[in-house]
């Protein structure tokens, strides 16, 4: 008996024990687990190019960035960032510069809600081409054709559909035809299979039409002179532009556009040295070639300086530090007074 008890005992000690040990190894744990930085990075919806791009810097950045966690997040596109940027819902997040400059100034699609200065600049991603696609086989051959037409604008949030109401209505042809507010994916089947005429989307190439081009040859509809002037003396912030030869297969030829800059932001809230951290990770010569890799258009990022200072949006203290130590020379007007 005296045996079996001092085994008991015995026993009953290592297992105190040992639930000492599970409690101390949950602390150190939950400590480290506390030291992560949880980052929202905000997109757009699968078949839409920010959703690849933030996908793949989140999973680049991630890897080589010692406890921090980017967690890309699934939304509308440009103006749904924005409305959750507002909710900090999103600690970073990729913008047109309209949707930047009505956002911060309370304008346009923000005009109820009133300025929001809570969020800053990192850099320029690039320049964003606004295109018209419809299959080559169409019978739709000018901006005038789409009256009656079914025209796929991209999901409701995204600055896809903002852009094309706004420069569908700069026309006259907004109220003629008939918009539909699908995901990206739901556009380019829609194209591809015929239930839409035409695809109205911002950025290029978008992965749902590259998808479309694999099945059939696509055409590219343009703005003539007169469009263009409309367009562009109703929205000063749009530029007109070419889009290059090649960017999707099936067009081998330069298309002109509208188009105006993406901009990579984040909330002032989020840590200077975090920011300091993405920037010095995604602008590392070593990391150019896999960053290109995610989409091409990641090839164009940039301090992006002046397209800053036109909309009035100051920098972030994390971008910065991180634009000094580059040699860059930060213009007074994008440092911000306080955090």
């Amino acid at each position: 008996m005296n045996r079996q008890y001092r085994y008991r005992g015995v026993l009953g000690i290592g297992v105190a024990l040992w639930l000492v040990c599970l409690l101390i190894m949950g602390v150190a744990v939950g400590t480290a687990e506390a030291k992560r930085e949880f980052v929202r990075f905000g997109g757009s919806n699968p078949g839409g190019s920010w959703f690849t791009i933030v996908g793949g810097l989140s999973a680049l950045l991630n890897k080589q960035i010692k406890d921090l966690n980017v967690t890309p997040i699934a939304t509308g596109g440009s103006a749904d960032n924005n409305r959750m940027g507002r909710k900090y819902e999103l600690d970073t997040w990729l913008t047109h510069s309209l949707t930047a400059y009505d956002n911060w100034n309370g304008v346009g699609l923000f005009k109820d809600q009133g300025p929001f200065k809570d969020f800053r600049m990192l850099c320029g991603v690039y320049e964003s081409w606004h295109h018209f696609v419809v299959l080559d086989s169409s019978d739709i051959k000018t901006m005038a054709d789409l009256k009656g037409k079914r025209v796929c604008i991209g999901s409701a949030g995204s600055g896809a559909a903002v852009n094309s109401e706004n420069i569908l209505r700069a026309l006259d042809l907004w109220d003629q035809l008939k918009a539909e507010p699908l995901t990206f994916d739901a556009c380019g089947r829609g194209l591809s299979d015929g239930h839409i005429d035409m695809v109205s989307l911002s950025s290029a190439p978008m992965p749902a039409i590259v998808t479309v081009e694999a099945l059939k040859k696509i055409r590219l509809l343009a703005l003539n002179d007169d469009e263009f002037k409309k367009v562009l003396a109703q929205f000063p912030a749009y530029k007109k532009s070419m889009m290059p030869p090649g960017v999707y297969k099936t067009w081998e030829k330069e298309y002109p556009c509208i188009s105006f800059q993406v901009y990579w932001v984040a909330h002032k809230e989020v840590e200077p040295d975090w920011i300091h951290n993405i920037l010095s990770v995604s602008f590392d010569p070593k990391n150019t070639k896999s960053i290109q890799t995610i989409h091409s258009q990641l090839k164009t990022l940039s301090p992006a300086f002046d397209g800053m200072k036109s909309l009035g949006i100051p920098l972030h203290p994390g971008a910065i530090k991180f634009w000094k130590e580059k040699g860059e020379s930060i213009p007074p007007e994008l440092v911000p007074a306080g955090r």
